[in-house]
């Protein structure tokens, strides 16, 4: 399996309720585990040149929700979704919602969800995950995103080297 991850950050600018938007925080998660993954040995490339990610052993889109309007702040929760017909990204999923639950503070409301609806996902010719980090218009789940964007991104790495069989 190959030692590079195709790294696809969300860049909405949904604004978060006590200051800065998605597509800072999510950054800040996106920085910290690139750092922590090239520490391990694992390259990471960011959206762009479409030709690299055919070297890619996993594709991260990383993001948070937003509730609909009629239950917004009322729900919270992390999913981490991939291409149902892939056993690999399924793989993948399980390892990533085992690492998020170890950080997020309701593990029981992180889940894994398996989608044949997401492009993205089963285009991918490397397993792919739709990693949703909370519900950013809970105050609870954004509290967890902003207070712990260092741990999150720790978490991210451990399980991607661990789904990669990388260093530790």
């Amino acid at each position: 399996m190959s030692g590079t991850i195709c790294l696809k950050p969300s860049q909405r600018p949904d604004r978060y309720p006590n200051g800065g938007d998605e597509a800072y925080w999510i950054a800040r998660i996106s920085d910290k585990l690139r750092e922590d993954l090239g520490a391990r040995g694992v390259t990471c490339i960011e959206d762009g040149d479409g030709s690299a990610f055919e070297s890619c052993g996993l594709c991260l889109y990383l993001c948070s929700h937003s509730a609909p309007q009629e239950v917004e702040a009322k729900i919270k929760g992390a999913q981490v979704s991939h291409y149902e017909y892939s056993p690999a990204a399924r793989r993948a999923a399980e390892v990533f919602t085992r690492y998020i639950k170890s950080v997020y503070p309701q593990p029981d409301l992180v889940e894994t969800v398996p989608t044949a609806a997401r492009k993205e996902l089963s285009e991918s010719k490397a397993p792919a995950l739709l990693i949703q980090l909370g519900y950013h218009d809970n105050p609870q789940d954004e509290a967890w995103l902003v207070n712990s964007a260092m741990e999150i991104a720790a978490a991210l790495a451990a399980a991607a080297a661990d789904f990669l069989g990388a260093e530790s």
